[in-house]
């Protein structure tokens, strides 16, 4: 966060902003591969189209998470949370059998009850 909120001011107070940015990189780039190697696993097929659409499930697991839209701080916990209630939300409404256009409103109206509730 100090790197990428004012690298300039990171720099000055002493942190290799060249090293630490390359070491985000690897490491996010690290992730996704083995991300990737466990979803072609459980398909048992490496398509790239599989996780189409889940930008929103992504979008709505960290703002339930707590961070807000429009700036501040985001917690790994709060995210982490925020996932579990998306996971669940999505098992409970394949389970319903609700359609896949009205899962998606239905996440929609989540993320905008919480930008709401973030935004009071």
């Amino acid at each position: 966060m100090a790197v990428g909120g004012n690298p300039t001011a990171a720099l000055y107070s002493g942190i290799n902003t060249k090293r630490i940015t390359t070491a985000a990189f690897v490491l996010t780039g690290t992730l996704a591969g083995l991300a990737a190697l466990v979803l072609s696993a459980r398909s048992h097929a490496a398509r790239p189209d599989v996780v189409q659409g889940m930008e929103l499930d992504v979008i709505a697991a960290v703002i339930l998470g707590g961070c807000s839209l429009f700036g501040g701080r985001g917690y790994i916990l709060g995210t982490l949370f925020g996932s579990l209630i998306i996971g669940t939300l999505n098992n409970g409404l394949v389970l319903l059998g609700v359609s896949s256009p009205m899962q998606l409103v239905i996440k929609g109206a989540i993320i905008v009850a919480a930008v709401a509730f973030t935004k009071r």
